[in-house]
């Protein structure tokens, strides 16, 4: 069995390398500048398979030698690449790349929310206004809040993520080497050491999109896997690790809370502990309600949250057939080997044979159980369809942590000799991509285009329309797509700490999640369509609404559709970006029938409506989108808000000149709430001391 399973999987591997030249012009891929070290490893796996067919099926035993230089050589792979795309030197500067920068902004807006004492709050700056509750999945302050504070912002945010990165392995090998013996101490070394070349993978992966939020979900998901283990084994730190991890995770990337909860459901069942079982339902529900003050108000106020950023309306009817094609689909790619990119989701392709293999064997260990997992997430990477949203996406992170110990356990279990496990593991080892071009980083955000940045921070009006530059299809029909970014990079969050402005933009690469995702200019469109779709009243209509008068577009159609609409005026224009103005523009920030209003003293957690010459009972119409969970007051009177066609309204409360403040929720009795029954389930859930209580690693 051993000898089949292995051949079938050295054969997807010589059809993957011969026939697929896929990142041939990455130096740290495949087929890049490794091509001979792996085209060496694998033909000397294939020959040993053969030579040492009689022994296979027995263990190998690694010498500490040979552990220690497998794990030296995957950490000394991840610390180049690390130092390499993150150098020391650009640590002080603004990361500026991809989702790298627009994930920064919101780390740097939940960091400041922490430190006022609060979760959620509004961001008056994009969006004209909306709940920074609806940021699911792009927020890791809780993370990034120690290292942030004591270093700075940007300092913080580079040693939190360094930090990451090198903790991943450290975690796999830590929940290996809790066994006692020799041998099974070895074999952590070795997945320690094949995690950091996995975990170099996403060098190329996370961090070319700068999607570090999924690098995040994946801490947590490995520490709470981890701790489970180590509760199973009796230290008493273990169940409440499970509850901090679980906990962060929501807090942090809510899928990989889905995830982990998954996977370590299976470990109850794998290991037929029933404890477990109710320590993780004991764990997850304290974690549930913990995180309450980040999601209370998707759960009160669901009408303006959507769960599923993908596709422009939610709502619409699903195409269940077309949720079949594409589940079909990502089926019939695991029989395409040169389809598959050397990235660590491809890497359990080839090795798919030996991780079902190795789910099944009858002994249960360790390996065995990640073995199961990784066999799991391939299963749910099946189901990633635009219907479910990326729930069924991200799980494709997690393989390096899960793989690692899998295939380490499976290889040490059969391969009977040590130089055949050694041409395997190599073959393993010096397959996942890696990079070693420094991330993008600029000085400031000026320093990008000065031209354009200085006409931005010069514009004036309640709000600035600044066309985004997304990498996904801004238009819901199915046949057209918008142009990806010309950019690179996903920097409008950055925009409103040029003069305070606020601007009808949003920072996300695609759709948001909440229910005014259509309310961007995006790639030639606006309200999921083409822009040149909606009649030009419709659009002014919406300017006006909102207080526009400066709009900066880079698109072809955008600028074709201002400037052939007979109401806007081209202004400036600097290679692909043109400033237009709305000639008959209302730009007041609050607008009322008597008077004058402004709004001052803006920030997440209120802000202040002056009024002057207004008369009781006037409609006072504040430019931001109405929200229920504001609050206003006036000369410590409470005022009642209401919804002005979409905007955030109420009643003069009395004729002259005065403030009405408006605060935003702190939730202070649901934060104490939280926090109690985090406390108590920290005491509730400590493990009893038992002997014998997991077998070994592999």
């Amino acid at each position: 069995m051993s000898f089949a399973v292995l051949l079938i999987t050295l054969a997807l591997a010589w059809l993957n390398f011969t026939l697929t030249g896929k990142w041939a012009d990455l130096p740290g891929a495949l087929n890049g500048a490794r091509w001979p070290i792996y085209g060496t490893a694998l033909v000397s796996a294939s020959a040993l398979l053969f030579l040492d067919r009689r022994t296979l099926g027995t263990r190998a035993h690694p010498g500490r030698l040979f552990a220690w230089l497998i794990g030296a050589a995957g950490w000394t792979t991840l610390i180049a690449a690390l130092f390499s795309r993150l150098p020391l030197r650009l640590w002080g500067d603004l990361v500026f790349q991809d989702d790298w920068t627009e994930l920064y902004q919101q780390t740097v807006n939940g960091v400041h929310l922490l430190q006022r004492g609060s979760i959620v709050g509004w961001n008056w700056g994009l969006q004209s206004g909306y709940p920074t509750s609806t940021d699911i999945a792009q927020n890791f302050a809780a993370l990034a809040l120690v290292p942030m504070t004591l270093l700075g912002d940007r300092l913080g945010y580079h040693v939190l993520h360094a930090a990451m990165f090198l903790a991943l392995p450290a975690i796999v090998w830590w929940d290996l080497a809790q066994d006692q013996r020799d041998d099974d101490r070895r074999a952590a070394a070795i997945a320690g050491g094949l995690a950091a070349f996995f975990v170099a993978g996403y060098f190329v992966t996370i961090v070319n999109s700068g999607d570090t939020n999924s690098l995040m979900g994946v801490f947590c998901a490995t520490v709470a896997l981890a701790a489970s283990r180590a509760a199973r084994l009796g230290r008493r730190w273990g169940g409440p690790l499970l509850l901090v991890a679980l906990t962060l995770g929501l807090y942090t990337h809510q899928a990989f809370f889905v995830y982990a909860v998954i996977l370590l459901t299976f470990e109850a069942v794998y290991f037929r502990d029933r404890r477990a079982f109710i320590r993780l339902v004991l764990a997850a529900g304290c974690a549930a309600v913990a995180a309450l003050p980040m999601h209370w108000e998707s759960l009160r106020y669901h009408a303006y949250v959507s769960f599923n950023n993908t596709v422009y309306d939610p709502a619409a009817p699903k195409d269940w057939a077309l949720a079949a094609r594409t589940v079909y689909y990502n089926v019939e790619v695991l029989a395409f080997p040169h389809r598959w990119f050397n990235d660590y989701r491809s890497l359990a392709n080839v090795w798919l044979p030996v991780l079902i293999a190795g789910a099944l064997v009858r002994e249960r260990s360790r390996g065995g159980f990640y073995a199961g997992a990784t066999v799991i997430a391939q299963l749910l990477l099946r189901f990633n369809t635009s219907e479910a949203g990326a729930i069924f996406d991200r799980i494709q992170h997690l393989l390096p942590v899960l793989a690692a110990p899998a295939l380490a356990a499976f290889v040490l279990r059969v391969a009977g000799t040590r130089r055949l496990a050694a041409a395997l593991l190599a073959v393993i080892a010096t397959y996942v991509a890696t990079s070693f071009v420094p991330v993008r980083h600029v000085p400031e955000l000026r320093a990008w285009n000065p031209p354009y940045i200085d006409h931005v921070a010069a514009a004036t009006g309640n709000t600035i329309v600044v066309e985004i530059n997304p990498h996904r299809d801004m238009d819901a029909d199915p046949v057209r797509r918008t142009p990806t970014t010309p950019f690179g990079v996903h920097y409008e969050g950055l925009l409103p700490s040029l003069a305070g402005q606020r601007f009808y933009s949003q920072m996300i690469d695609g759709w948001v999640w909440n229910r005014w995702r259509g309310e961007v200019v995006a790639a030639g469109t606006w309200m999921g369509h083409g822009i040149d779709d909606a009649p030009v009243e419709t659009f002014v209509a919406e300017m006006h609404r909102w207080g526009v008068r400066d709009l900066f577009v880079w698109s072809d159609r955008s600028r074709a559709y201002l400037a052939g609409s007979g109401r806007f005026t081209e202004t400036w224009r600097d290679g692909p970006w043109s400033e237009f103005a709305l000639r008959d523009a209302d730009p007041r920030q609050v607008v009322v029938p008597h008077g004058d209003g402004s709004l001052a003293a803006l920030d997440f957690l209120g802000g202040e409506v002056r009024l002057d010459g207004v008369v009781a009972g006037d409609a006072v119409v504040v430019r931001t989108h109405y929200y229920p969970a504001w609050r206003a007051q006036a000369d410590g009177r409470s005022v009642q808000l209401y919804d002005a066609d979409g905007q955030l309204a109420f009643r003069a409360p009395q004729s002259g000149r005065y403030t009405v403040t408006l605060e935003y929720p702190r939730y202070r009795l649901l934060s104490a709430l939280a926090f109690a029954v985090f406390a108590l389930g920290l005491l509730l859930i400590q493990s009893r001391r038992v002997r014998n209580a997991a077998p070994s690693s592999y």
